[in-house]
């Protein structure tokens, strides 16, 4: 069965040809959705859609909410799977026949299910940290993204399943990368969505890990309100874990 690859882009001449390298030969087709780039990054994508037929560039005027781009990326897709990439990841060569397998194993039971797969944190080119959970990046291609920021996928009740498909991550090295310009416009993102969807725990959660490294009187203020509005055994764990580590 074939599986898509979707990615939302903006301003990614850095590293978006080493992220397509990386899936070219994993998935089936690879949706590429410009956000309002003004430096060599459709350029660079465009060189890659005509040399390959698989690989396709859109193009969506960027509105503050990652949700909203990243729903118009899954509109392009015409697999009944999907794989998420973001520009800063990088696909393990070891990993490349994984996704069409677990996508394979599916099928061949009739069955759908979302996948969350390994988080690689790097620095300089070395793994800084590992999150086994909480990325699910490997799903059925008609669900949507909900949240302006820190977007989460909803699913309802089909299973999550932990799979072993590892993505490079390196969009946190300082040496890359501006922190503080991404974190003030992650928090800036966090405020307009709580002010629109006040009692989600999980936002809460997110603005007290970007207010952390600025002021950690804040964060704990965020994070209390967060653990006040949590229903969710997993998610408290993850506000009381947060908590500690201020």
């Amino acid at each position: 069965m074939s599986v898509s690859a979707a990615m939302i882009i903006k301003n990614s001449e850095r590293c978006v040809s080493r992220c397509l390298d990386s899936i070219l030969t994993a998935v089936d087709e690879i949706i590429v959705v410009d956000t309002g780039s003004t430096d060599r990054s459709i350029q660079i994508v465009e060189s890659y859609v005509q040399k390959y037929d698989h690989v396709k560039l859109f193009h969506f005027e960027w509105v503050n909410d990652f949700s909203a781009a990243r729903n118009y990326s899954l509109d392009q897709v015409s697999n009944e799977w999907v794989f998420i990439v973001d520009s800063d990841d990088v696909l393990p060569l070891e990993d490349h026949h994984k996704i069409r397998s677990y996508v394979d194993s599916m099928n061949s039971i009739g069955q759908k299910c979302v996948y969350d797969i390994i988080y690689d944190n790097t620095v300089a080119g070395e793994i800084v940290e590992v999150i086994p959970v909480g990325y699910v990046r490997l799903f059925p291609s008609n669900l949507r993204y909900k949240d302006m920021i820190h977007e989460q996928i909803t699913f309802g009740d089909i299973p999550r399943i932990q799979s072993d498909i590892h993505l490079l991550h390196d969009g946190y090295d300082i040496n890359l990368v501006d922190i503080k310009a991404k974190k003030k416009r992650n928090i800036e993102l966090l405020i307009k969505n709580l002010g629109e969807d006040n009692d989600n725990a999980r936002l809460w959660l997110h603005l007290g890990r970007e207010m952390s490294v600025i002021d950690k009187e804040k964060a704990t203020r965020y994070l209390n309100i967060a653990q006040s509005k949590a229903n969710n055994p997993e998610l408290l764990n993850l506000i009381i874990k947060e908590k500690n580590s201020l």
